[in-house]
């Protein structure tokens, strides 16, 4: 018999399966409870995780050690999303980033995000399988734009 964390496990052993190596990720998040949640998904996964409560903070953070990904809320004191996305982009233009958000308006938000070149947008609640595959799918390499289609 299988408990629920078991299958849950098994999910996310599944979920990251494909990827070749574990990455650095630096999660945003405002809310206490919902950073730890994803900072244990990530661990479970095979991913290094650190965390900020804010935007501000994440770009401290950014500064003193190399991610290879940043997931963003997109609502946030003192440095929202939208403001952290475009100060990383400065600094390292083609960092994947993954925007998250929970408000009612998320799908404008998260476009925003998307426009201002994260890579991928999830909306909240955020399940270990959909966090692991964005991650995956960020970390692909984009086609190079001289050789594609060529």
């Amino acid at each position: 018999m299988f408990t629920r964390d078991a299958v849950r496990d098994r999910r996310v052993r599944e979920a990251v399966a494909d990827r070749s190596a574990a990455v650095n990720v630096l999660v945003a998040e405002d809310d206490a409870d919902l950073r730890e949640l994803l900072c244990r998904m990530l661990a479970r996964g095979g991913h290094g995780a650190a965390h900020a409560s804010n935007g501000r903070e994440a770009l401290k953070r950014f500064h003193e050690r190399r991610f290879d990904v940043v997931i963003t809320d997109m609502l946030m004191p003192e440095m929202d999303g939208i403001e952290l996305i475009r100060a990383l982009r400065v600094v390292r233009p083609g960092l994947p980033i993954i925007a998250i958000s929970g408000v009612d308006e998320w799908a404008e938000y998260l476009r925003i995000a998307i426009q201002l070149g994260a890579r991928a947008a999830l909306r909240k609640p955020i399940a270990a399988p959909q966090l692991l595959a964005a991650i995956s799918e960020v970390m692909t390499p984009l086609p190079d734009p001289v050789c594609a289609g060529g």
